[in-house]
């Protein structure tokens, strides 16, 4: 039985036919001297050969014992539809996926593919900049924003530019090319053991990336977040002279609390404060990472310094950032460190907030998941507080699981919701403002940027990107101290027509000339790159 030319297309271009290991492994194909793709589509696709080291048709049925029942062969069923269900290849991949599902789409093949991929080849040196991005997590303002710097690079320059992501889960290792919204699995490989919390190094990691980077040709690597991934990574890039940037869009390269709160929620700048509690850490298991504050992050900080020393240059999104940075990483005082901002873009900046009126309810909204970080305890006191009994408190987005039985009727949490609906959801709640109660200083934050797009002036506390932004613009009120108090007596100046009326001509200004593109961003990030590559 032969393959449809869409099948077959669909597996050259995923990669899953290898024409030299066909031959090697099955010799009376090449004695018979077939062509090795003809005689797998004429034979050995339905005599159960298998295409290349990337599919193993019995490892395709241990991981799917339901496909082995309908007696299909295990590629075809995988070429057919296995795919676009996102069917793992492996049991390993199908018990990796289920502790860390990939969010991204893989499908469909997008157009406009490179010769490269679509000939199961490696690239040229055609003078193509191909550029590597580096990340774990999927969700969240980063792997967005990553998106949305690839996409404005490829609208910008189109085949001169391919944008690859690198993304480390437990023992899994994925390569991908991104193109037109799509993330194209090119290279899979399985660790032997997880990228340890310390000394955040795997010579696994490092050989099977090593191999990706002179392979496909790598020009330069970004480094988005290093959770869960080896910092041989700089080495490596540094012993294949290929430029690293660096960004920070948080400080898990000072400490793996991120945040940098100590326990009782203070800021410490990444110096630990006097206080002997112990700081919180999410993202690695507690027995990695067991006594932190005056000791572990030490090693932590010890082990980045080596690591970011090999870097090109750096990237933040404010002046904050960077200063606290340079300040735990002297090193960085000498290389190259630009301040780009966020971009974004909005099919149209909008004025849903409505005017307070005397006597009337006032509503506030405050988008995404509201945890202790994001004011999740500040918020419980402002919705419990007799002088804001008229004040509804709209959390667009999830509260804090541990806290929410103890939201009172005035504050409503409306769920998650997906990005491009965040507009029409506003105005179904018809807000007169929006708040960001974060009581950590944000690398960004891009509610802010959303609120503000939507036509709502802002309240939050004058603490990293949140106060430098509403300093700047004036479009909204900052809050002096970091308590539920201090945004009382804010909210309460907000609420009076001459206040709400001059935040919102602030507002309506900062939409007019404010709000940098995507390719605003892009262009900032290409011209970084060159002078990187220049250097």
């Amino acid at each position: 039985m032969s393959l449809a030319p869409e099948l077959k297309a669909r597996l050259v271009a995923l990669r899953l036919f290898d024409a030299a290991w066909y031959l090697e492994h099955y010799r009376d194909v090449q004695e018979s001297g077939m062509d090795a793709l003809g005689h797998f589509i004429s034979h050995g696709l339905d005599e159960g050969r298998q295409p290349g080291p990337a599919f193993d048709p019995n490892a395709y049925w241990q991981a799917n014992p339901d496909v082995r029942a309908l007696g299909v062969p295990a590629l075809r069923h995988y070429l057919q539809s296995g795919y676009k269900e996102g069917r793992p290849l492996t049991v390993n991949e199908k018990l990796s996926s289920q502790q860390t599902r990939s969010i991204w789409p893989e499908w469909p093949l997008p157009g406009g593919l490179p010769h490269w991929y679509k000939q199961h080849i490696r690239p040229l040196d055609d003078g193509t900049v191909r550029i590597m991005y580096v990340l774990s997590i999927q969700s969240g303002g980063t792997p967005q924003t990553n998106q949305d710097l690839m996409t404005a690079l490829g609208n910008r320059l189109g085949d001169n530019v391919e944008c690859f992501v690198l993304r480390c889960v437990e023992t899994s290792l994925t390569l991908y090319l991104f193109r037109d919204g799509i993330y194209l699995p090119i290279e899979r490989h399985q660790l032997a053991k997880k990228v340890p919390a310390l000394d955040h190094y795997l010579d696994g990691y490092d050989l099977a990336v090593e191999k990706w980077l002179v392979y496909y040709r790598i020009n330069v690597i970004h480094v988005r977040h290093m959770v869960w991934q080896s910092l041989g990574l700089m080495e490596v890039a540094y012993q294949s002279d290929i430029p690293v940037v660096y960004s920070f869009h948080d400080y898990y390269s000072v400490c793996p609390s991120v945040k940098l709160l100590d326990e009782n929620n203070h800021f410490c700048a990444g110096r630990c404060t006097p206080s002997r509690g112990e700081c919180f850490q999410e993202l690695w298991p507690s027995n990695e990472i067991t006594a932190l504050k005056h000791d572990a992050v030490y090693r932590w900080q010890q082990q980045f310094a080596g690591s970011l020393a090999l870097c090109r240059g750096f990237v933040a999104t404010t002046e904050q950032v960077r200063n606290v940075m340079q300040d735990i990483f002297p090193a960085l005082l000498n290389k190259p460190f630009k301040v780009i901002p966020h971009g974004r873009d909005f099919n149209n900046l909008t004025d849903l907030a409505v005017a307070p009126a005397l006597n009337m309810p006032l509503r506030v909204v405050i988008p995404g998941h509201i945890s202790r970080a994001k004011g999740a305890e500040v918020l419980l006191q402002l919705a419990a507080d007799k002088r804001l009994a008229h004040v509804e408190w709209h959390v667009l987005g999830t509260l804090d699981a541990t806290l929410i039985d103890q939201a009172p009727n005035s504050l409503v949490v409306h769920g998650p919701y997906q990005r491009d609906d965040f507009t029409s959801l506003i105005a179904q709640i018809r807000p007169h403002l929006g708040a960001v109660l974060s009581i950590w200083p944000e690398t960004w934050c891009h509610t802010l940027t959303e609120l503000w797009a939507a036509g709502l002036p802002v309240i939050g506390f004058d603490t990293g990107a949140v106060g430098e932004r509403l300093r700047e613009t004036q479009a909204g009120w900052l809050a002096d101290d970091i308590t539920a108090e201090s945004v009382v007596l804010m909210l309460l100046k907000a609420s009076e027509a001459k206040e709400w009326q001059q935040a919102k001509r602030q507002l309506t200004q900062w939409q007019l000339s404010g709000q940098h593109s995507c390719s605003y961003m892009a262009d900032n990030y290409w011209n970084f790159y060159q002078s990187i590559l220049k250097r």
